[in-house]
């Protein structure tokens, strides 16, 4: 794990938790005020989720809530180790709650053979949910949620933006993949173009922006090269079926070539095993079925 420190203003921080491989990749934020902290997502694993706990306490501050941005295992099951009592404030939609319950079972039984004492048993929920548009204010900064629904790397996308004084930051989660290859295993990316566009013109006053996996950087910059990525996948992926029938599956013979062209187009990027692991649902998308 690795810990860089954004000074949004002379009393606000913004601490970026970044995992390693073992970990996804994935970032959760601390943004430290005068009297306290507010935590942005959580991480996958015990040991990624137990060290953001040791991150948070090494501040010497209360914990004054969590914002949840999307339901995926990277970004919630730490929470378990994150948050270690009943009253603290943890926020989501009702979609993203939902989506969580849904899923709990399925991945604990999925993964546990993969990640062994790793995986997080139990996750702990959110307890306040908040809707498109609610603003939240702790210790002078003012969090507004904008729900963007299906059009990410998930069915229940949420960024946070997030104001102290006259400058304004965004937690874009995995609605940007910054410097490592794409989950898109569930589809929607015409939903994740559409929504790169929306967020575009959100996150036009934002000094920076905090990817759910990658390094920060200035809104434009991240949503160009997202845009850019899916755009490159899908043609990437209609290049290499191009004398594939309509009704045949991909073959590994076409997969392996798309991994080939991805991994060219991004040298190298984390997570490569996520190029092959979407293809089938971007083809489905692609054909419209």
């Amino acid at each position: 794990m690795t810990t860089e420190i954004y000074e949004l203003t002379p009393t606000v921080k913004v601490h970026t938790h970044a995992c390693g491989e073992g970990g996804i990749f994935v970032n959760a934020y601390l943004v430290e005020t005068p009297q306290g902290v507010i935590a942005v997502d959580a991480t996958l694993s015990v040991s990624t989720s137990k060290a953001l706990r040791v991150r948070f306490e090494s501040l010497n501050k209360p914990l004054l809530g969590v914002l949840i941005t999307h339901p995926h295992p990277d970004h919630v099951a730490g929470l378990a180790h994150l948050v270690t009592d009943d009253t603290t404030p943890i926020y989501a939609t009702a979609e993203a709650k939902a989506l969580m319950e849904k899923i709990e079972a399925p991945k604990r039984a999925q993964w546990t053979p993969v990640f062994g004492e790793e995986w997080v048993q139990a996750w702990r929920y959110p307890n306040h949910e908040v809707k498109h548009g609610d603003a939240l204010t702790f210790d002078g900064v003012t969090y507004t949620i904008h729900d963007l629904g299906r059009g990410g790397d998930s069915d229940a996308n949420a960024v946070w933006l997030a104001r102290a004084g006259s400058r304004q930051i965004v937690f874009l989660s995995d609605l940007i993949f910054n410097g490592v290859h794409s989950y898109i295993a569930d589809g929607g990316v015409l939903d994740w173009l559409a929504n790169l566009e929306r967020v575009e013109q959100l996150c036009a006053d934002c000094v920076m922006a905090f990817p759910g996996h990658g390094a920060a950087a200035r809104p434009e910059q991240l949503i160009t090269a997202q845009r850019r990525y899916l755009l490159s996948y899908l043609g990437a992926l209609k290049t290499v079926t191009a004398d594939l029938p309509r009704d045949d599956k991909l073959d590994e013979v076409r997969r392996a070539k798309l991994i080939d062209v991805m991994k060219q187009r991004l040298p190298g990027g984390g997570l490569e095993f996520l190029i092959g692991l979407s293809a089938d649902a971007v083809l489905a998308e692609l054909r419209g079925s």
